[in-house]
């Protein structure tokens, strides 16, 4: 049986000033650095085998940190990267209602074929976050997987796991360096 321990990147000054983030490369602030230090002293009572990380780079911070104090190597993998969520990167909540009302109140980032424009739907992240959890449970069955990803990707490998349904979609969120577990049955 393979376990997976999801975990969601450190903070980024982006998450201190609630703005969607989605495909935006932003660094990991002092404080996210911090807090991926104090959760591999947590990972080492699991004996974790492989690490494998989002291609971005906040992940890859996280999952590097992570590396050096375990002494593992990372694996970037294609597919767990964060949502794009479009023309609403780099924007609060508030910021979003003012410059696109009329795409707000259509809650397309809560819409299962929806998106704010330019941005991923649901549907489509669902489709290839499952693809690169499958290719994981070929490629390193029986092992205990470290995956480090991001918020909207742990809800994804949630209902991956879980098999939840849309409704029940967003009752699961991860704080930053937050760690779930999860298991391959073979």
């Amino acid at each position: 049986m393979s376990e997976v321990f999801i975990v969601r990147h450190g903070e980024t000054d982006y998450n201190v000033q609630k703005r969607y983030c989605g495909s935006s490369e932003v660094d990991l602030n002092s404080k996210g650095m911090e807090q991926a230090r104090a959760l591999s002293d947590k990972l080492r009572e699991h004996n974790i085998d492989i690490i494998i990380t989002s291609s971005m780079k906040r992940a890859i911070q996280t999952a590097s940190i992570i590396a050096e104090e375990l002494n593992k190597s990372v694996v970037t993998v294609n597919g767990i990267h964060e949502r794009c969520v479009g023309v609403y990167e780099g924007l609060t909540k508030e910021e979003v209602q003012e410059k696109y009302p009329e795409l707000w109140a259509q809650k397309c980032t809560r819409t299962y074929d929806a998106a704010p424009d330019n941005g991923e739907t649901i549907k489509e992240v669902e489709e290839r976050v499952f693809e690169a959890i499958n290719k994981l449970r070929e490629e390193y069955s029986g092992q205990k997987i470290l995956v480090v990803t991001h918020g909207f990707i742990s809800r994804v490998i949630n209902k991956y796991f879980n098999k939840v349904e849309e409704d029940e979609f967003y009752n699961f969120a991860m704080d930053n360096c937050d760690i779930c577990k999860f298991e391959f049955s073979e």
